[in-house]
């Protein structure tokens, strides 16, 4: 403390964090300089009047200098006035240095003049993006200020140039960084924007000290690809093979089984015969509905005897309100779909998330062409100008909420701790997933760290593809995704939500003018002003606030949140570069690269990427991927497409690798049925329910599956289907299949998710109520509290998300089924409508086999269950007894052996596969 009484300098400030962010000098300071300068010369060279003049505490003032000039001239130990004054002895006054430690001095200071010399604007632009252009960059130019360019940083802004080349001690923006207040503290918090780290501000004053020397001109490098690589039959357009001829035509109902039959023949196979009746109304219903049917519906279907029944059922399922739900589950997997943030253990709620979900399912149940499906998904806001709408309808949200497709990746960045460039570089790197392994069959991911190891995705490609998103998504411009929502909504949607708030808006007035009129006697005779203050001394007013803001706490609770949607949209101003990430670092940037799509794939088959800005304001950039996605010749869009319906309908793709179809993918089982079926699918005018339809009316889905022996010698893993798969339900066929045969599930449609709770013995199940069990894709998808029914059935995490979901058999499904409270409620509502609906034992177990199985018991089932029924009642009213209960034994006994029952049933092998 002597000395900081004799010089004003404490040196306990040299362990400040702001201090540390700035030390002396560059590379090799702390280690060889740093002991000798804080020792022998900042007790006299720092603080608010340091002697002669000089401040050594910064680089910045030791170049500037006193009174008798710059103390350090960078390159030239010679010429320093520093190390004259050392080697003299007149620094430090009374003491002299040792030799080993002027040596150390000169080195560095002579070694300064290689670091200049290599300085380049190459090496500062990270700086620049990472630090600076937040404010000074796209959306917003604080004073004037452009720093992404050079010509920005010359010209400078109200304040004049922000960089003096050769001169650091006279470029602004040095003396602001040095100063602490660029970036401005504030921004921390409110952006996310760290300071410079001691390095990158070295970097900066050695590039200034150099003349600020452009960025080297890049040889522009092609890309070159080999013959092979060219040729790999996912870079090549679908063509439309010729229908192969096969022996058998009897088993022959559209062009699918010739491919299929074709095969087959050749392996001395054919197909199997074809599927029970209700075994296909059962199988085709959970497919393109995800339930099963009910009696009514079985009946019906039974009594119908035209000769195109199926084909007839077939139609009404397509056009039933269920198949977009159901579809749109699929589809929303591998958009990534969540109705929370993700990453942080908050999990922040995304209120909005829903409305992406119901326009997928409003687009697929108006059979909305694929072409048009894909380029709402990716650009719908760029469609039309939707801030010119006053009062939109339906389908004008539809389309913009459908650009959530790009929203849905784990997103934490409205956390300052989470909310930095190499975060938000993630976040689009996940976008970039879900878009390639989704439209494409990619796996461009590969190539965000170098070029991609086995295909010819170079890494530059990646980037490329990046800056196609940067536009909405500009990683030095960013917005958090808390404030990345439209005010968009049906005009009639407003009006109720204000009707709904108004009044309770008007208590909450009412409330809060309540606590002022009760704080008032008591401000008067205390003068306190803060109501919180005012509490702490009054405690008879600190219990009457309590109260009242439980109140207002309560009133706030039920009011509806303003109608907004969550969109993926161009955040305007002039485009920022965007570049190539060294090793994929944020701060490692490499060379501008223009947006653009995979080079393998241009050629003459295809039309150019090319970007026309549809209105002012957005750029274009995304309609421009969209238009090229959607080119009917394009070798990956319709295929990819076909596949993923292939794989639902039959178990497995015809690419079993339905996200990769490259060299790391698995080749395609049937190539020509592959290409046929792009090629139909975009003659169909891109209908997805005509390539439902024509899948769904085959032989091959017909087929029972039943195995035979030479088929599975032939085909162990029916590649070549010889045969059906039998297949499990998958979590929300069995969820929803479970509430339909119970008679409880609501076929409402659309609107906020179902909350989910969790129960005291830790299942996580949704509120429902005794007249409202919506199906699985309408309760909140949590990605920290998932569904137990769901998750232990596979419900797939979404990160980012998921193009091919596991299928696995393990105990925990099994004991969630046969212990899960919520299962077991279910099937006593079961048994109570049977009670009400049937006269006797025998009509309720026939019932109960067809809402559960869809079939009726064989007469050996239905004698067992007349047993199990007898037996299981007798012990219950035994029971009741037992306990003294009030309820009247008999009816509860046989509703409780029904309820076990029907459990039985529900909880069976074959009611959870899908035969």
């Amino acid at each position: 403390m002597r000395v900081m009484r004799r010089t004003g300098f404490d040196p306990r400030l040299l362990a400040w964090p702001i201090l540390a962010a700035f030390p002396l000098f560059g590379a090799g300071y702390e280690s060889a300089l740093a002991p000798i300068f804080r020792t022998d010369c900042l007790p006299c060279h720092s603080g608010p009047s340091p002697q002669a003049g000089l401040d050594l505490s910064t680089l910045e003032s030791a170049l500037k200098g006193g009174k008798t000039g710059p103390a350090l001239k960078l390159g030239s130990a010679e010429s320093s006035l520093l190390v004259a004054k050392i080697v003299s002895g007149q620094m430090p006054p009374g003491r002299k240095l040792k030799d080993a430690q002027v040596s150390a001095i000169r080195s560095w200071i002579d070694e300064q003049k290689t670091v200049l010399a290599g300085v380049t604007e190459a090496d500062v632009t990270p700086i620049f993006q990472m630090r600076c252009v937040v404010c000074h960059g796209k959306r917003t130019q604080e004073a004037g200020l452009d720093l992404r360019t050079q010509e920005g940083r010359l010209k400078g802004g109200k304040s004049g140039p922000a960089v003096a080349p050769g001169r650091p001690e006279d470029s602004l923006i040095l003396k602001k960084v040095i100063a602490g207040v660029m970036p401005p503290p504030k921004l921390l918090m409110e952006a996310f924007v760290r300071p410079p780290s001691s390095e990158e501000v070295e970097t900066l004053r050695a590039w200034i000290a150099a003349g600020c020397p452009p960025t080297p001109p890049q040889p522009v490098m092609e890309e070159r690809f080999t013959d092979a690589e060219r040729a790999w039959w996912a870079f090549q357009p679908p063509r439309l093979p010729a229908e192969p001829q096969v022996r058998n035509t009897a088993l022959v109902r559209n062009p699918i089984d010739r491919f299929l039959l074709a095969n087959l023949e050749t392996k001395g196979l054919a197909f199997s015969k074809e599927a029970d009746r209700l075994v296909l109304m059962r199988r085709v219903y959970l497919t393109l509905t995800g339930l099963i049917p009910t009696a009514k519906e079985i009946d019906e279907f039974l009594r119908d005897e035209r000769s195109n029944a199926y084909e007839l059922l077939v139609d009404r399922l397509l056009d039933s309100p269920q198949y977009g739900e159901r579809w749109a589950r699929i589809w929303l997997d591998a958009a990534g779909y969540a109705d929370s943030e993700g990453i942080k253990e908050e999990d922040r709620l995304r209120p909005n998330a829903w409305r992406y979900r119901d326009a997928v399912i409003r687009s697929l149940n108006a059979d909305k062409p694929y072409d048009r499906f894909v380029t709402e998904q990716i650009a719908g806001d760029e469609l039309a100008d939707y801030r010119k709408l006053r009062a939109p309808a339906q389908e004008d949200i539809d389309r913009v909420a459908s650009t959530g497709f790009l929203r849905m990746a784990p997103d934490a960045t409205y956390s300052p701790s989470n909310g930095s460039v190499a975060e938000r570089m993630n976040v689009i790197a996940d976008e970039i997933e879900v878009l390639s392994s989704t439209l494409m069959g990619l796996t461009v991911g590969c190539a965000r760290c170098h070029n991609h190891k086995y295909d010819p995705i170079p890494q530059r490609d990646y980037y490329r593809l990046g800056a196609v998103l940067q536009a909405a998504f500009d990683p030095y411009d960013w917005v958090k995704t808390t404030e990345r929502d439209l005010d968009l909504a049906l005009p009639e949607e407003r009006k109720t939500v204000h009707a709904h708030n108004e009044p309770l808006n008007a208590e909450v007035k009412k409330l809060e003018q309540a606590i002022e009129d009760r704080a008032k006697p008591w401000r008067d005779k205390t003068g306190k002003k803060s109501l919180d203050e005012l509490a702490k001394q009054v405690p008879e007013f600190k219990t009457e606030l309590d109260r009242l803001r439980r109140l207002i706490a309560d009133v706030k609770s039920r009011l509806l949140p303003e109608p907004r949607v969550r969109a993926l949209y161009d955040m305007g101003g002039a485009l920022s570069p965007v570049f190539l990430l060294k090793r994929g670092e944020a701060q490692q940037l490499g060379e501008v690269v223009e947006p653009n799509t995979p080079s393998i794939l241009k050629g003459p088959a295809l039309k150019p990427y090319s970007v026309e800005p549809p209105y002012e304001g957005t750029s274009g950039r995304r309609l421009a991927l969209a238009r090229w996605l959607t080119q009917p010749d394009h070798p990956l869009t319709a295929r990819v497409m076909v596949n993923r319906l292939w794989k639902q309908h039959f178990g497995r793709g015809i690419v079993s690798t339905v996200a990769n179809f490259g060299k790391t993918g698995a080749p395609p089982s049937h190539p020509e049925l592959l290409d046929w079926l792009a090629v139909e699918f975009v003659r169909s005018d891109w209908s997805l329910k005509a390539m439902h339809r024509l899948m769904v009316t085959s032989a091959a889905y017909r087929q029972s599956s039943t195995t035979q022996p030479e088929a599975l010698s032939a085909d162990p893993e029916n590649v070549l289907l010889s045969r059906m798969s039998l297949r499990r339900m998958d979590a929300e066929q069995l969820h929803d299949s479970i509430l339909l045969a119970a008679g409880r599930l609501s076929l409402k449609q659309f609107g906020p998710p179902v909350p989910v709770e969790t129960e005291a013995a830790g299942e996580v199940v949704e509120r429902g109520s005794k007249d409202e069990w919506r199906r699985a894709i309408y309760l909140l998808q949590r990605r920290s509290m998932p569904v137990t029914l769901l998750e232990v059935f596979d419900l797939p995490p979404m990160s980012p998300n998921c193009t091919d979901r596991a299928h696995s058999t393990v105990p925990n499904q099994a004991l969630e089924l046969r212990n899960s409270p919520l299962v077991l409620e279910h099937a006593r509502y079961l048994a109570g409508r049977l009670l009400d609906e049937f006269p006797d034992s025998p009509s309720r177990v026939e019932a109960a086999y067809i809402r559960t199985l869809s079939r009726k018991p064989a007469r050996d089932e239905m004698d067992r269950a007349l047993a199990m029924l007898e037996r299981l009642t007798s012990q219950w009213e035994a029971h009741l007894r037992s306990q003294r209960t009030t309820a009247p034994y008999a009816m509860t006994a046989v509703w409780r052996a029904l309820g076990d029952l029907a459990h039985a049933l529900l909880i069976s092998a074959e009611f959870s596969y899908v035969d």
